[in-house]
């Protein structure tokens, strides 16, 4: 069974163009964050109503706590994530979406016609995926590899010779 605390009927804002609200969730639990501490994700949501069609949505202040394993020396440790801010569009229409989807740079997600209603789960999961780093390290090691001077770094070579390239 899905878990309906990540959806908010939108019909009002719908009708209504520019209006807006915002919501604060606080302590959210998901299945598709594996690792997510029982404290769950709060953050806040801001609703732009942009037309009958379409809805300008932000996440504001994401928090959570991931628990991860260290790439490094394999130890398991609690990543913080903070995201001050993930922005997207919902639209009411699957087509509407794959149209501007291939001209717009910005995210793009289909409000629930039926109801009027959004899922905000996904969006919400996106926006704390993006923030995980490629390479996982525990605050030990990350201090570790802070401390330590870079070995790729080449002294400043300062060439003697006459040749000149054009």
């Amino acid at each position: 069974m899905k878990d309906k605390s990540f959806v908010i009927k939108v019909g009002d804002l719908l009708k209504e163009g520019w209006k807006s609200d915002s919501i604060e969730f606080e302590w959210k639990l998901t299945s598709e964050l594996p690792g997510l501490d029982k404290k769950g994700i709060s953050w806040t949501v801001v609703l732009k109503s942009l037309n009958q069609d379409s809805l300008y949505v932000s996440l504001e202040d994401i928090l959570c706590n991931i628990e991860d394993v260290c790439d490094r020396c394999w130890t398991s440790y609690t990543r913080k994530i903070e995201n001050p801010e993930y922005i997207a569009r919902f639209v009411i229409d699957e087509k509407i979406k794959q149209e501007e989807q291939e001209t717009s740079e910005e995210e793009i997600f289909v409000i629930n016609a039926r109801d009027e209603s959004i899922d905000l789960e996904p969006m919400v999961v996106q926006s704390i995926k993006l923030q995980d780093p490629f390479i996982k390290h525990c605050p030990k090691c990350e201090e570790e590899i802070a401390d330590k001077p870079d070995e790729d770094e080449e002294e400043e070579f300062i060439g003697r010779g006459n040749i000149v390239f054009h």
